[in-house]
């Protein structure tokens, strides 16, 4: 593909990653504007870009590509001032790198005949070496104008040659889904980490890698065996009473540790019934007592 000029407003992990990423590959780095001037002169030094810009039109009148790589409560706001100021023009790509937003957030930009995208990557993308490098296997999912889509996919195949398209409509359910495989990972380690420690094993000791051996093998087992073939567990088994002993020790704590337990197992019922192989009174007996906190 003929590699456009790159200009990034908003200097953080996520857009310093892609330029990163993108410059490595070849793409010319024209400018960087963000609202921390000591942010974009940082970026810059480390992407390689031509030049940085206290007015983000300034940027984005410089490239052919324009990131904006803002939070997403700022992303309409910044859009609407570049246009104002006649930042966008016929021919520019202008995307956005949220996974909760449409593309209609740069509407602006359309309305001065820009091409307008959503292009997200599903990546964690907290440091930028780390994350330029994570991008390059990273899948992309994208959401525009026939036009927007056609161009995202040419970056994309540059990147990782992974992508999806979805509706608009469909945003918020993706981005739920990608917190509840990524961000809510984080949050059930928490869990276990506290729940190890009213287990009796010393906090001192070193008790997130006691867990990351574990899930390892579970994510493993996920690429190797698919869903629902790698859940593993009592309630795959079937085993309601170790599952009966787990609540009664749970609900001796103060806290939701119980109720995401619950939540969490009848969910994974469902999973456990779609494999198949479960004993005969299994699935009513599971379920009576995920849903009912008195029965235990």
């Amino acid at each position: 593909m003929d590699k456009p000029a790159l200009s990034l407003i908003g200097a953080g992990a996520a857009g310093r990653s892609l330029l990163l990423a993108l410059g490595r590959l070849g793409f010319p780095l024209a400018a960087v504007s963000s609202r921390s001037s000591d942010s974009a002169r940082r970026c810059a030094a480390e992407c390689g870009a031509a030049r940085v810009c206290a007015d983000p039109a300034e940027a984005a009148r410089a490239g052919e590509l324009v990131i904006i790589a803002t939070p997403d409560s700022a992303i309409a706001t910044v859009c609407e001032t570049v246009a104002r100021a006649d930042g966008f023009r016929p021919g520019q790509l202008v995307l956005h790198l949220s996974g909760a937003l449409a593309s209609n957030t740069l509407e602006s930009a359309a309305g001065r005949g820009a091409d307008t995208l959503a292009f997200h990557p599903v990546q964690t993308l907290a440091e930028p070496q780390q994350g330029a490098a994570a991008l390059r296997e990273a899948w992309f999912c994208l959401e525009g104008s026939a036009t927007a889509i056609a161009r995202g996919a040419e970056l994309a195949a540059a990147l990782s040659g992974r992508h999806v398209v979805i509706p608009a409509a469909g945003k918020p359910l993706y981005h739920a889904a990608l917190c509840f495989a990524s961000n809510y990972l984080v949050t059930l380690e928490g869990v276990a980490v506290d729940l190890l420690t009213h287990a009796g094993i010393d906090r001192t000791k070193a008790l997130l890698p006691l867990l990351l051996p574990l899930l390892r093998g579970a994510l493993e087992n996920l690429q190797h065996c698919g869903i629902p073939k790698a859940l593993t567990g009592p309630i795959s088994r079937g085993d309601a009473t170790t599952v009966e002993r787990h609540l009664s020790a749970l609900d001796t704590l103060s806290g939701t540790s119980g109720t995401l337990y619950r939540q969490l197992g009848l969910a994974t019922l469902a999973l456990a019934r779609s494999r198949g192989g479960l004993p005969a009174e299994s699935p009513s007996r599971l379920r009576e007592c995920l849903s009912d906190p008195e029965r235990v």
